[in-house]
């Protein structure tokens, strides 16, 4: 599950595969590693804003990996973010992962983001707001 301090308190349940998440129940995944927008490229809904996101790195030069971001190497990143055409791009502060069945507490934090302005979270979603 996610959350993001940008709008009012939300959660997204994402769907992984060994560790590899694919995309959220309704929202497609991106995390952000070594200054590149890391997506899976198969097994998921393409979506009308993950296109405009794609297009938008292509746009600005920001690499683009089409490949699920792995969980095992959440130090590495950056960022990430989630998108839906009612959300648009938005940057996911804290990420966390219950165990299976169980609600989230803050115990099953994994991880939280800073997505100050200058941030690359940031600046995509403001390229595709």
């Amino acid at each position: 599950a996610l959350q993001s301090k940008a709008h009012a308190p939300m959660n997204e349940l994402l769907l992984s595969d060994a560790g590899k998440i694919l995309e959220g129940s309704q929202t497609n995944f991106y995390a952000i590693v070594d200054g590149a927008l890391v997506t899976a490229g198969e097994g998921i809904l393409m979506g009308t804003v993950r296109r405009l996101a794609l297009e938008v790195c292509e746009r600005e030069r920001i690499p683009v990996v089409l490949e699920a971001p792995d969980l095992k190497d959440i130090e590495r990143w950056e960022g990430c973010l989630i998108s839906s055409t009612s959300r648009l791009l938005l940057p996911v502060d804290e990420l966390y992962k219950p165990a299976e069945g169980a609600a989230t507490t803050s115990a099953d934090l994994v991880r939280a983001f800073d997505n100050a302005p200058g941030s690359l979270a940031e600046r995509l979603r403001e390229l595709v707001a």
